[in-house]
């Protein structure tokens, strides 16, 4: 498992890494993965961001502490769209406990801890959010959601 540096967080905040981040967040926000809702979940939250107006529900179908199946919709900018489909992605067939650690790598990472996630992670792409303070919360707003409903589960 090798962590992101800093050296190597500014690398990738210019140049050509910059402008695919911007292309992977733009496409998952224009077509995000697992936008609906679950027809038969587990456990759900709703989170509303007041400065921005984002707004999220994430639907979990957890079994056997496991997340079975997660989905989402919502109103928002494209980070936290983005976000909300790499969360999906990312967490579907996780145990509860590392869904939670996930969460929490993220914010880590999202505060500016650069070894808070792996370098191939997929959530690297918000690396540059990270300079705009107001859009750090958009990134995060679905994990907020995310460990509602897992709390809210057990």
């Amino acid at each position: 498992m090798t962590k992101m540096s800093n050296a190597a967080v500014g690398k990738e905040s210019t140049g050509s890494a910059e402008t695919l981040y911007r292309s992977v967040i733009l496409e998952h926000s224009a077509k995000p993965h697992h936008y609906r809702i679950l027809p038969k979940y587990t456990a759900s939250a709703h989170v509303h961001n007041m400065l921005c107006g984002d707004e999220i529900t994430v639907y979990c179908d957890i079994q056997q502490g496991r997340i079975n199946a997660v989905s989402f919709q919502g109103e928002g900018c494209a980070i936290m769209k983005a976000s909300a489909s790499i969360m999906t992605d990312s967490i579907t067939g996780l145990s509860l406990e590392n869904a939670q650690n996930l969460a929490l790598s993220v914010s880590d990472f999202l505060q500016g801890n650069d070894s808070a996630l792996d370098v191939d992670s997929p959530f690297a792409v918000f690396a540059e959010v990270r300079r705009h303070a107001s859009r750090v919360k958009c990134a995060f707003l679905p994990f907020q959601a995310l460990q509602i409903a897992l709390t809210s589960s057990s």
